[in-house]
């Protein structure tokens, strides 16, 4: 999995310019490739949100149609069962983007979105976005694409964890946050990744003791190391090798 790039934090002179909001889009998968052009509509009609750590996005109209681009910090996507208890569905870093869904007229409310760290958002209005899609149709194309395969690794992700066991999903859970915000250590081959065992815990849908004698046993095997709020994947093949069922 690709290692996240570092962070681009916008200087407060350059926010909301529709130059950096470009550049910031340009490091998006989705819209690396797309033509000057569109773009340039894109960021004219896009603005730039700055969050501070645990703030929720869009906390006054969390039902709103935008779709989200992180440019820099950590997005947690998560939710609250009908029964009060949290699940958190994934860590989001640079270069990512979230809530395909809200371009569809009809979506309701899935998940809500908080700054895991300081993290700074361009927002797309799904609106507008959808308008500038269909004034060029090819690139429709390139989110169905997109949709369609964050629905093979969803399916691949429920397959590994009713056949593969705890372990193989504690490892799974791993390396999509290594390809979502690992940072490579200075001078090392081991990323770090910024997430807690509760975090963690709450991503597979289980106690935070449990969670811990996981990683205690993947620590054991030389693949990870813990400290407070912060885990160094030391051995990604071998974690790979779990995540995959080798």
């Amino acid at each position: 999995m690709p290692i996240a790039p570092p962070a681009m934090p916008p200087s407060k002179a350059q926010a909301d310019t529709p130059a950096l909001i470009q550049r910031a889009l340009r490091r998006c998968a989705l819209f690396r490739d797309w033509p000057d052009l569109v773009l340039d509509r894109i960021a004219r009609i896009a603005h730039l949100e700055h969050y501070e750590r645990g703030a929720q996005v869009m906390a006054q109209d969390r039902m709103r149609r935008e779709v989200l681009v992180v440019v820099s910090g950590c997005l947690e996507v998560s939710g609250v069962s009908a029964g009060g208890a949290k699940f958190m569905l994934s860590l989001i870093g640079p270069g990512e983007i979230v809530g395909l869904v809200r371009l569809l007229k009809a979506a309701t409310r899935l998940y809500d979105y908080h700054a895991h760290e300081d993290t700074v958002l361009v927002h797309l209005p799904s609106e507008a976005l959808h308008a500038v899609l269909d004034q060029t149709p090819l690139l429709w194309k390139d989110v169905a694409l997109l949709a369609l395969e964050r629905q093979r690794e969803s399916i691949v992700a429920m397959q590994r964890r009713a056949l593969g066991g705890l372990t193989q999903s504690v490892a799974e859970t791993l390396l999509k946050l290594v390809g979502w915000h690992g940072q490579r250590e200075e001078g090392g081959k081991a990323v770090c990744l910024r997430v807690s065992q509760s975090d963690l815990a709450h991503m597979v849908s289980v106690s935070r003791q449990t969670m811990n004698k996981e990683l205690r046993l993947l620590a054991e095997q030389g693949i990870l190391a813990a400290d407070y709020g912060q885990l160094s994947i030391l051995d990604l093949p071998a974690l790979r090798r779990i995540a995959e069922g080798r």
